[in-house]
């Protein structure tokens, strides 16, 4: 039995537009040589579909430097940990950070505040570290006619500003510099906020 078409499919969205000109974080592993290169594995609002041709990517940016490293480096590592986190500062080089600018603005379905509940979505669409969720929206905005650009969310693990960018919009960016993340002046005083040590 075919599923139902998800809620979104033809729902009235929360459009918004992110401008021209704004900066945004992406951290990535240094072995990568494209700073504005995307996968098809599994993450939030990547493609659920596993046989279709063409899938599509997704490019992750986060609106703050702490956002980016949370939601790159730390994720869950310290659930059930209320003490210090232990890392390997050689790890840490492993992976570089660049600023991303947005060249031409993006059309974007706004996740944000109210909007997700407004929109009928269950809470773990966003919240959840399940990605399933995710994922169905994703697609169902993916294949609106409007052509979005990609969806504009909140962290799950600090409430801050995301985007996910579908790959037909990555022309739209540049990736400013790339540094080496343990030489970025950004990540002492986040070390010390959660409770990091290096070794």
């Amino acid at each position: 039995m075919a599923r139902p078409p998800h809620p979104l499919a033809a729902a009235s969205l929360a459009p918004a537009h992110v401008p021209a000109g704004s900066v945004w974080h992406h951290i990535f592993q240094d072995r990568f040589p494209d700073p504005l290169g995307f996968g098809f594995g599994a993450s939030r609002f990547s493609d659920p579909r596993k046989s279709a041709r063409p899938r599509f990517g997704i490019y992750y940016v986060a609106g703050r430097f702490e956002t980016a490293f949370l939601e790159t480096i730390i994720r869950d590592r310290r659930n059930g940990n209320p003490g210090s986190l232990i890392m390997s500062a050689a790890d840490l080089d492993d992976y570089v950070h660049v600023p991303v600018i947005v060249d031409q603005s993006l059309s974007v379905v706004d996740l944000r505040s109210g909007n997700a509940i407004a929109l009928g979505l269950p809470t773990n669409t966003i919240r959840a570290a399940a990605h399933r969720r995710g994922q169905s929206t994703s697609l169902a905005i993916h294949r609106r006619t409007e052509n979005f650009d990609g969806i504009w969310y909140p962290s799950r693990l600090d409430g801050e500003e995301n985007l996910a960018i579908y790959d037909r919009a990555v022309p739209k960016l540049s990736a400013g510099p790339r540094r080496k993340l343990g030489t970025c002046p950004e990540l002492a005083p986040i070390l010390d906020a959660y409770r990091i040590a290096l070794v």
